[in-house]
């Protein structure tokens, strides 16, 4: 039996709530890959997926002193990553009809001279958003989007372990979103893109 599997779950959440990072770790990698699966039959996305994953465990930190008394610690899981993931689908949704209608009312179609002129502008901002985020975090989306690596080979490269690589790797998306809503572009067109 694994070491992971001989903790019960009120074991593991009475851990959580005195702040283990071992508790997390082990809840982590039972549940982990599960949710990325739920999560990528409805949004089709690994890095959206990844996002999922990431802000349910996120949440699951953010929560941890008040979790002692739930019933199922599966299910808590599951019913955030559901609701993490529709909530997901929805902002996409909304942002591909801003994006439709912003081309229609632009009459934008993908062999214009202004279409070029756009992703132009997009890509030398995107980059602005890059080149300020940390060494660590650049290199890691870099290799990440580059090179296609998956976050365990990220890992070994940098010596690092995967989660900290997820947690760059979320740091990095969010700083850049964060960037690209400065500087007025909606992130679906760069998750159609492949970016984010």
């Amino acid at each position: 039996m694994p070491i992971e599997e001989k903790y019960e779950e009120s074991t593991l959440l009475s851990l959580l709530a005195q702040d283990s990072e071992y508790a997390f770790q082990l809840i982590f990698d039972r549940y982990r890959n599960h949710i990325y699966k739920v999560s990528m039959i409805y949004v089709k996305s690994p890095i959206i997926a990844e996002e999922v994953v990431q802000d349910v465990f996120l949440k699951l930190w953010f929560q941890r002193k008040n979790l002692l008394n739930i019933r199922s610690l599966e299910s808590w899981l599951f019913t955030l990553a559901k609701n993490l993931t529709l909530n997901c689908l929805k902002k996409i949704a909304h942002e591909w009809k801003v994006r439709e209608k912003w081309i229609k009312d632009n009459e934008l179609s993908e062999n214009t001279t202004d279409y070029k002129v756009i992703d132009a502008q997009y890509q030398l901002i995107l980059r602005q958003a890059i080149d300020n985020l940390s060494p660590q975090q650049q290199q890691v989306y870099n290799l990440a989007k580059e090179q296609q690596l998956s976050y365990e080979a990220i890992g070994k490269q940098l010596s690092i372990s995967p989660l900290t690589v997820k947690t760059h790797m979320a740091r990095a998306l969010a700083a850049i979103r964060f960037h690209l809503k400065q500087n007025g572009i909606l992130p679906a067109f760069l998750i159609i893109a492949g970016v984010l």
